[in-house]
């Protein structure tokens, strides 16, 4: 078992790859509209709702998921995901993903028709479907036509293959940004931005300390998990663990004079839990 749970890095040695730094970065509104737009290709407004670690469970009994970067704008849903190891699941969990951001941000008694545009992105480390391709866009369309008919459903998977080195099918911010991935080399204004503020925060003993405690819950929650002897018990470990990741956020900002309106928007959480959370005076 102990095998099993894979220790976490130094925070010395963490970079843009790693799960802690890459979603505390996008909580950069600004980075993480430019990376958006970058990929997708379409502008994306005033975000809205913006939360790292977003922990969904539709029911009781349903499979839960943890969402690294979770986001929406006026008509779009968006889930990014960094992902550096494969492990043959990912077109099953951009489904699964889809289907339940989908059901999260649909409140009831909505129309159909009131459904977001739904992105999930993938941006893998390695290549998922080893085609040699630096970006896997997968859409719906009828198959049984002499041409694609598109179903137009509003619903886009992207997988992009940072560790391909041909990139001449990108668009050269892109291609960078691929660059700034596998090599760490900041040859654009968007990556030199993205690797001092990731400088900075590895310089915050605020952020040292929010992923000792991260790291602590998520290995807690991992043993949790494995000694119940079954996978739905990790990702209920899982959970507990981002939740309680979340309400140690919340402390922090609180801590250094953010308003609970402002914490809850950032954090995800219930503005009544943080309001729980103020210190007292």
């Amino acid at each position: 078992m102990e095998q099993e749970i894979r220790t976490f890095k130094r925070w010395e040695d963490l970079d843009i790859t790693d799960d802690f730094i890459f979603t505390r970065v996008m909580r950069n509104k600004r980075l993480c509209r430019a990376l958006l737009e970058m990929i997708l290709k379409v502008k994306v407004g005033r975000i809205r709702f913006l939360t790292s670690h977003h922990a969904i469970k539709v029911e009781p009994n349903a499979k839960g998921i943890i969402m690294d970067v979770y986001l929406k704008d006026e008509d779009k849903v968006i889930n990014v995901e960094m992902q550096t190891s494969n492990h043959g699941d990912l077109p099953h969990r951009a489904r699964y993903y889809q289907a339940a951001a989908d059901i999260d941000t649909t409140p009831k008694g909505s129309e159909y028709s009131d459904l977001k545009q739904n992105y999930v992105i993938f941006i893998c480390t390695f290549d998922p479907f080893q085609c040699g391709k630096a970006m896997y866009h997968f859409a719906n369309y009828c198959i049984n036509h002499d041409f694609p008919i598109p179903l137009e459903d509003g619903t886009a998977k992207l997988f992009l293959n940072t560790a391909c080195t041909d990139t001449t099918t990108l668009d050269g911010e892109l291609g960078l940004f691929y660059d700034y991935v596998r090599e760490r080399t900041a040859q654009t204004p968007f990556t030199r931005e993205l690797d001092k503020t990731i400088s900075r925060m590895k310089q915050e003993q605020e952020e040292r300390n929010m992923y000792l405690t991260y790291t602590s819950r998520m290995m807690e929650c991992r043993r949790d998990g494995y000694a119940e002897g079954r996978e739905e018990g990790i990702s209920i470990g899982l959970e507990r663990g981002a939740y309680q990741t979340k309400l140690e956020t919340a402390r922090n900002f609180l801590c250094y004079g953010d308003s609970p309106e402002k914490v809850a928007a950032c954090t995800g959480l219930p503005l009544e839990t943080v309001r729980q959370l103020v210190p007292a005076t």
